[in-house]
């Protein structure tokens, strides 16, 4: 049967439900050879080496990051992790919070961030990796989870039930206060992936990050997060690591900076009476920081 054409728009292959079970049904024979030829041909990137904490930024420690994902949380596709998301995040965010502070006569501040992430991980391995892992205190969680569900063909609602599990544990152990959801990758843009399997792991995609959007769409103090490109005017390749999989050098820092004003903007809005502005406004989600603790003033969540 004949594929739908991959949308050359922004939007991902969405097909329904039963069509792709159909179309996965009638492909299967060609997508276990696809898939046990790129086994073998697939280039293997080591994970970025480097500390899984730290603290970037100068002065006090005014704001707390934990990153929790998969290969691209662990930053594969990069030599060390200073080139990888979550310290660049930490910058990012740290860059925001002193132009907050410094406005409001303080001094420069600091973002202490933590990573738990490994190659390979699903959300469930994910919460285990979580489980063992010492966890310190942290106000914003941040999760990099999809691609080893679509691969593992993880149904949405089972892959929502453990996002809610990972916040669940962060808040209780770390004490988290606000969760970002990265959405799942655009898969069909990925040139490791031959057709039709590209098709196929791209609509898997779509399925779990539409299954994200009607989740957060009224929750509270917990958001998505997807990262914007247009492949009609930007070629996927020119992001992408070695493998044509992971990301490369260019595009963790193009995530981490989108990531950080994301986030600016989402702490802006914890407080239903402030206008929502960006940090380059006083009502910045960094403005909201407690004087004395330091630390963002959002409160227990409900």
């Amino acid at each position: 049967m004949p594929l739908p054409p991959i949308p050359s728009t922004r939007e991902a292959p969405h097909p329904r439900p039963a069509t792709l079970a159909l179309v996965k049904a009638c492909l299967s024979p060609l997508l276990l050879m696809q898939g046990a030829a790129l086994r073998r041909r697939a280039p293997r990137l080591p994970e970025a080496t480097g500390p899984r904490h730290g603290v970037a930024g100068n002065g006090a420690v005014r704001l707390r990051l934990l990153v929790v994902g998969d290969s691209s949380a662990a930053g594969v596709g990069v030599r060390v992790q200073d080139e990888a998301l979550a310290p660049q995040l930490a910058g990012f965010l740290a860059a925001h919070l002193s132009a907050s502070t410094q406005r409001h006569g303080r001094g420069p501040s600091a973002v202490a961030w933590q990573l738990v992430a490994a190659n390979g991980l699903t959300a469930h391995q994910a919460l285990a990796a979580m489980a063992a892992t010492r966890l310190y205190p942290a106000d914003v969680l941040v999760t990099v989870l999809g691609v080893n569900d679509v691969l593992d063909g993880t149904e949405p609602h089972a892959w929502l039930h453990e996002l809610d599990a990972i916040r669940g544990h962060a808040r209780n152990r770390a004490k988290v206060r606000h969760t970002v959801h990265c959405a799942p990758p655009r898969m069909d843009l990925m040139p490791l992936f031959p057709q039709p399997m590209r098709w196929v792991l791209g609509s898997q995609a779509e399925r779990l990050d539409q299954a994200l959007r009607r989740h957060v769409r009224q929750a509270h103090r917990r958001t998505r997060f997807a990262l914007p490109f247009d492949p009609s005017r930007e070629d996927p390749r020119e992001w992408l690591a070695a493998d044509g999989f992971h990301p490369n050098a260019a595009l963790y820092r193009r995530w981490a900076s989108e990531l950080a004003d994301h986030i600016d903007l989402d702490l802006s809005q914890s407080h239903l009476t402030r206008a929502v502005l960006p940090s380059s406004f006083l009502a910045s989600g960094f403005s909201q920081l407690d004087p004395l603790t330091g630390y963002s003033g959002m409160g227990e969540l409900t």
